[in-house]
């Protein structure tokens, strides 16, 4: 995370030089990730994250006139859930921090598509102990992709929706002393409101 973080905060030195081509952007939405543990040694035991509100910061440039690249953090948090036998108990409450390098691609007429990299760390709230991140909280690699579609309010603004999916493999110390040999392929999915400024004199 503290390689991502210095990395967009570089980016944002660089588009901040190139004041024709800036441009901001916060998101504000909600994410929804897969099980981050499933078992059924004796009942079947699935421990998953709540759908989960979030909100996200975008910095970057315009490469030309359909490519981009940028900066993005974003955070989610909700309550990590443990399911057995029909009946939902409630673990820990789970921030998840994302740092990405997002390089996007104008598609047609105000739809672009995303490619994304970066890693993703989970912050644990509370008392771990006994909980999968008793041992460890882990900063992991993520990919993704996303498709958004924006709409001009102003020359400056401009208000738009995305999709985001991001795929990441889950592990902790704590699952392997449990007798788990690998990570959990785990997957994403958040879907944001956006509201980016650009320069007036930017690439659209």
């Amino acid at each position: 995370m503290t390689r991502a973080l210095t990395a967009i905060v570089l980016l944002a030195g660089v588009a901040a030089t190139a004041h024709a081509q800036v441009f901001a952007e916060v998101q504000a939405g909600a994410a929804w990730g897969s099980p981050l543990v499933e078992d059924s040694i004796v009942n079947a035991i699935t421990v998953a994250p709540q759908i989960a509100p979030a909100i996200g910061v975008v910095v970057g440039t315009r490469l030309g006139e359909r490519y981009g690249i940028a900066g993005r953090v974003r955070w989610a948090r909700s309550n990590l859930q443990r399911q057995e036998l029909g009946e939902s108990v409630t673990v820990l409450p789970l921030g998840v921090w994302t740092g990405s390098i997002v390089l996007e691609r104008s598609m047609w007429r105000s739809v672009s598509a995303e490619l994304q990299f970066g890693a993703i760390k989970y912050d644990p709230a509370g008392n771990a102990d006994g909980t999968v991140f008793q041992d460890d909280a882990p900063l992991v690699a993520t990919l993704g992709l996303g498709v958004r579609a924006d709409r001009p309010v102003s020359e400056r603004l401009t208000v738009g929706v995305h999709v985001g999916y991001d795929v990441h493999q889950f592990d902790t110390q704590s699952l392997r002393s449990a007798g788990f040999t690998s990570g959990r392929v785990t997957h994403r999915i958040s879907v944001s409101v956006a509201l980016r400024w650009r320069h007036p004199h930017a690439s659209p």
